[in-house]
């Protein structure tokens, strides 16, 4: 973006301002012009440039939804990219729908030119997926692991499906990245992939890009919980902190009152809900509450490991494999997708939420670009806000969100049975990232050894060799020498 005509043009000495916030430095240079007005501190632009990696995504219907409602993105520059080109088709049409539905005048170009789609832009979007097609891939993973006695129940952040997963997702992000650095430098990176804390943690090791990473998982828990609590989700103000997938509620509190202790009695003295049996458990054990849903959470604990067949799975659970089979998690990732084609033609009218979801890609953009700050929970770099955490650590964790970035807001320790489980998840992880990054057999297999689900180090080995063999070349990297 380049801010003009107002008080100052780029190449004056002196910083320029809008209503107090500081938009130009000297020294500094810009790409291209907009024109900027003040409004209560929110700043507008003639257009942003916007770009959709993995634009194929059923995902993306929502994004767009949210950035033409958006008013002072209206008129921006969407670039979609992907490499199935008929999939991204789609959204573009459905993405022009939208656009002319709420008059907004987003541009939209589709491209299989990454540079083309990254020169010059302001954010980037991505949700890139490694499941191949009808989840074909994510399946042979499952069922490699099966002929060990793992079910995976989802197998996308950790288990032997979340570090094959890791190994082949982190490479092509590695590769955006520094595709990044060359052609948009400045942009930031909104990642909606998982394994989330890995890929935002292997863009933050091995680039100069910021990196931001949203997930939902904790505005349905808080959802939950305010259920559980008979009040309002908006009346609910906490902290969590952890690794995406498994964070921890480590306050609560309804209009100024500490609200944990009645929502612990009341998870604790009722049948647990769906979805909520092992965390349940967990909060018998640990005496706090786990984000992220039983079939994310369980897999971090070396309970995932006690049933041996799908059917001796607990806690209301399904092994992903029969999930996949039985349409439940196209039916999770795709939502309505399946009218997809018929709303980009026009014979389907235009899915028009209500609200807007957790992640509100609009809204981001907009703190993120123009201001004004807005708390939200992100997964970024620890920066010493959980203080018995590494620094460098990416964290879910609220955060200041605006024309700074990401900046997290500080918690204090861990209590240490959180510090715990997810001090090892981190070290997990970051074998597993160096691993991909590196080409490493040696990190993959400390990467596997280090898992939950995983009992000893020749199992470990023996497990790596099988997802190997099932993944093809898409593991290549990590065979065993001969």
């Amino acid at each position: 973006m380049h801010f003009s005509a107002l008080a100052n043009t780029p190449d004056s000495p002196d910083p320029l301002t809008v209503g107090g916030v500081v938009l130009y430095f000297p020294g500094r240079g810009y790409r291209s012009k907009s024109r900027v007005t003040n409004i209560n501190q929110t700043l507008s632009i003639e257009f942003m440039k916007i770009v959709f990696i993995g634009a194929g995504s059923h995902f993306f219907e929502s994004v767009l939804l949210e950035i033409a409602q958006t008013p002072e993105l209206h008129g921006s520059k969407l670039f979609l990219y992907d490499i199935d080109a008929e999939r991204m088709a789609l959204i573009e049409q459905v993405g022009r729908r939208i656009s002319d539905h709420f008059k907004a005048g987003l541009v939209l170009t589709a491209t299989q030119d990454l540079p083309l789609a990254l020169e010059g832009a302001d954010a980037a979007i991505s949700s890139i997926g490694v499941h191949g097609p009808a989840f074909a891939y994510h399946l042979r993973d499952v069922d490699a692991v099966a002929a060990f006695g793992i079910m995976q129940t989802t197998g996308d952040s950790v288990g032997p499906s979340g570090v094959s997963q890791g190994l082949r997702i982190i490479p092509p992000y590695l590769e955006l990245a520094r595709a990044m650095e060359k052609y948009c430098p400045d942009c930031v990176l909104l990642n909606h992939s998982n394994p989330m804390s890995a890929i935002c943690r292997a863009v933050s090791k091995y680039s100069k890009i910021k990196v931001i990473g949203y997930c939902h998982n904790v505005a349905h828990a808080i959802t939950s919980f305010a259920k559980v609590l008979e009040v309002e989700p908006a009346e609910l103000d906490y902290s969590v902190a952890g690794v995406n997938h498994m964070v921890w509620l480590l306050t609560l509190r309804h209009k100024g009152n500490d609200i944990y202790p009645e929502l612990r009695r009341r998870m604790l003295e009722s049948e647990a809900a769906q979805g909520l049996q092992f965390t349940r458990e967990l909060l018998e054990v640990t005496g706090l509450c786990l984000v992220g849903g039983d079939r994310h959470i369980i897999e971090f604990f070396p309970h995932a490991r006690k049933p041996q067949t799908p059917a001796e799975i607990g806690y209301g659970m399904k092994w992903r494999a029969n999930m996949i089979s039985e349409g439940l998690v196209s039916e999770e990732l795709t939502k309505a997708a399946s009218n997809l084609r018929a709303r980009a033609s026009g014979k389907d009218p235009l899915i028009l939420p209500s609200k807007m979801s957790p992640e509100a890609m609009g809204l981001q953009i907009k703190a993120l670009k123009l201001g004004p700050d807005k708390l939200h929970v992100v997964n970024v770099p620890n920066c010493g806000a959980v203080t018995n955490v590494p620094p460098w650590a990416v964290m879910e964790l609220k955060c200041v969100v605006g024309m700074h970035g990401a900046l997290p807001v500080h918690m204090g320790e861990l209590p240490a049975v959180a510090a715990r489980w997810t001090l090892a998840q981190i070290y997990a992880h970051e074998l597993m990232i160096d691993a991909a990054a590196e080409g490493s057999r040696q990190k993959a297999l400390q990467a596997l050894a280090s898992d939950p689900m995983v009992r000893d180090f020749g199992e470990a080995a023996q497990i790596l060799d099988a997802l190997v063999e099932a993944q093809g070349e898409r593991l290549a990297p990590f065979r065993k020498s001969r």
